[in-house]
């Protein structure tokens, strides 16, 4: 029986793991354009609620654009009151009446109501220990429509709030004002800023939507909390959006302060790695290097309150772009191939696990996922291919450099 040749085993894992690699960005690429490929959405005209009784209508939906074809995520948050007070009661709290708890007879202890097409969304009133704490947000342009006395007008943001950090992990909220100045609609969304993207990636609505409303529930200047049925649902939402009634008077009392939420870091693990000193600290190094960019884009960005974020992330997307490749390509040259190829992957896929669990992300859309394998193994194939390359063969190290590049390249121009 004869022996198989390595060199031919060895092309075949090389043109594997090439395949693999296009295949996942050729799939991110497919999910990412799938909706402009004949898919049609069932279009019966917008349909609009009304918040108030013979008020303002709402289409319940944001958009990137003035079209209602562009629409994004669907509005699941209405806040019933006066526009300055609603603005108040999320970032001024501390200016707001907290009392221990609702008087036996006050007539709006418990007031939580089974209106015709409402959902009842709380139980007894309690006092809310620990409120979110709202700052001003930057963000991207989101419309939403309106019919004023049978007039259509496109309505940006009135505002944004956010708890959290924009290069890092947050609670994003975009209100819209009632032009009659009788409620503000709300989106509100949980999104983490994706280094890759150069964007924030939205990880759903329905856990922001949760927090928001438990912060209004436990207020007693929110007279009435439910949910009402606004048939929109997007990302994880169900179409039931919360609505919040202030109470007619919203009482000053100052000097209450509340204590911003903490939030547990994960707990990193020994590492196992004892033979292979080199090898390993590739992997050791990449983990390193992705994760003290994410720390120190929300470091800086705290530090440096001032500053865009945009300006702040410019430089450590620079120190990714050349210091991932880089590294993979300087140690892994004299290294064991298959080992310098496999702690770089390793140590890399470990770092994205790990920034994923601190940004609080619980589901990745597919075509993220499969971005993020190409990633993984592009500068895998950089690390392995600058080790083969000291002998004949350059071709993984090609294919690892032109895999990266084309990585970087199309979520840049849109294509994921």
């Amino acid at each position: 029986m004869t022996e198989p040749d390595p060199e031919v085993s060895e092309k075949a894992a090389w043109t594997a793991v090439a395949l693999l690699l296009v295949a996942s960005l050729c799939g991110a690429v497919v999910l990412a354009e799938w909706p402009l490929w004949g898919v049609q959405l069932e279009d019966e005209g917008p349909s609009t609620v009304e918040p108030v009784e013979n008020g303002t209508e709402l289409w319940p939906y944001t958009a990137r654009t003035t079209d209602t074809e562009a629409r994004t995520l669907g509005v699941n948050l209405v806040v019933v009151g006066d526009a300055e007070a609603t603005r108040r009661s999320m970032t001024d709290r501390s200016e707001l009446e907290w009392n221990e708890s609702a008087p036996a007879d006050d007539p709006l202890a418990g007031n939580r109501s089974n209106q015709p097409g409402e959902e009842n969304a709380t139980g007894p009133r309690e006092q809310l220990e620990e409120g979110i704490a709202w700052g001003d947000a930057r963000g991207a342009v989101r419309y939403t429509r309106v019919t004023v006395d049978g007039e259509v007008r496109w309505l940006e943001e009135s505002y944004q709030l956010h708890a959290g950090t924009y290069l890092g992990q947050r609670l994003h909220v975009r209100a819209y004002e009632d032009p009659d100045g009788e409620w503000t609609a709300m989106q509100t969304h949980t999104e983490h800023w994706d280094w890759f993207r150069l964007r924030h990636t939205v990880t759903g609505v329905s856990e922001a939507q949760r927090a928001v409303e438990s912060d209004f529930m436990a207020a007693p200047f929110a007279e009435d909390v439910a949910r009402r049925y606004y048939d929109n649902p997007t990302a994880d939402g169900d179409g039931w959006a919360t609505v919040v009634r202030l109470a007619l008077s919203v009482l000053p009392l100052f000097g209450v302060v509340v204590v911003p939420r903490l939030r547990e870091t994960a707990r990193f693990g020994r590492r196992l790695f004892v033979s292979h000193a080199r090898e390993a600290s590739i992997g050791v190094l990449l983990f390193g290097t992705y994760l003290g960019v994410r720390l120190s884009g929300i470091g800086l960005e705290r530090l440096l309150s001032g500053v865009s974020p945009k300006l702040i992330a410019a430089p450590l997307y620079l120190v990714l772009v050349a210091g991932l490749p880089a590294i993979a390509y300087r140690l892994g040259r004299g290294s064991n191939p298959v080992w310098a190829g496999a702690h770089a992957v390793g140590g890399l896929g470990t770092a994205f696990l790990v920034d994923f669990a601190l940004m609080d992300v619980s589901v990745i859309p597919l075509r993220f996922a499969l971005h993020r394998l190409a990633v993984i193994l592009a500068i895998g194939m950089v690390a392995a291919g600058s080790a083969v390359a000291e002998g004949e063969s350059r071709g993984p190290l090609a294919v690892g450099t032109l895999g990266w590049l084309l990585a970087l390249a199309l979520p840049l121009f849109g294509y994921i």
